[in-house]
């Protein structure tokens, strides 16, 4: 290769090498603002595994709450069948007995006294 031919190429290359200088600045920085994002972002994840982690364990104690609600159901529902097959069974008896009422039923309240009207 002929000294002006390698001259040339060095040329080139040192102003290349200027040019890529000058973009560099504009890359740290991008680096720089792409690197404060992902650390925002790894402190997003972060913050929204925590909350769901509390999440979780307020739904786990949010269905241990519903199981115990629906057995305290069913537990009111058995007394309360219970309730009423002893009303049956003594509604039966008061039958048999010649009764005319169950002993259960609603007595009609008596009729309240009319109360004078206020003097003026």
């Amino acid at each position: 290769m002929e000294q002006a031919q390698i001259r040339e190429r060095f040329a080139r290359w040192i102003e290349d090498t200027k040019e890529l200088f000058a973009l560099l600045p504009a890359l740290l920085d991008h680096g720089q603002q792409l690197t404060a994002k992902t650390d925002h972002a790894e402190q997003e994840t972060e913050r929204l595994r925590r909350e769901l982690g509390e999440l979780r364990k307020e739904l786990d104690e949010t269905r241990k709450e519903n199981e115990q609600f629906r057995a305290d159901k069913d537990e009111a529902a058995q007394a309360l069948a219970k309730v009423l097959e002893t009303v049956q069974a003594t509604n039966q008896v008061a039958q048999k007995l010649g009764m005319m009422r169950s002993p259960f039923a609603r007595r009609e309240a008596p009729a309240p006294a009319a109360q004078p009207a206020p003097h003026e």
